[in-house]
């Protein structure tokens, strides 16, 4: 199991492309993630999943965002371990 942060770009900015933290910690936990916690109200999610690949995960996220809002969330994946090692 690898640590994850993703980074949601353009959500909650001025009244627009709303998304309730609690509603993006429940999409995430739907897909299979661990350990999930939301950053206030940034966007940002620290996660744990099973796959081993980021460019998977992106696209898991991605998918889900894609099918419960109208419109487009970008996203960005990292693993976590590369903040630590800073």
């Amino acid at each position: 199991m690898a640590d994850y942060i993703a980074f949601l770009r353009g959500i909650n900015i001025s009244g627009k492309n709303k998304v309730p933290m609690a509603e993006l910690k429940l999409i995430f936990e739907q897909q299979g993630f661990d350990g999930v916690k939301t950053l206030l109200n940034s966007g940002n999610v620290i996660f744990s999943a099973e796959s081993d690949s980021e460019a998977e995960v992106c696209q898991k996220i991605e998918s889900a965002l894609g099918a419960r809002y109208d419109f487009d969330i970008p996203v960005v994946v990292m693993k976590k371990s590369i903040f630590i090692k800073m």
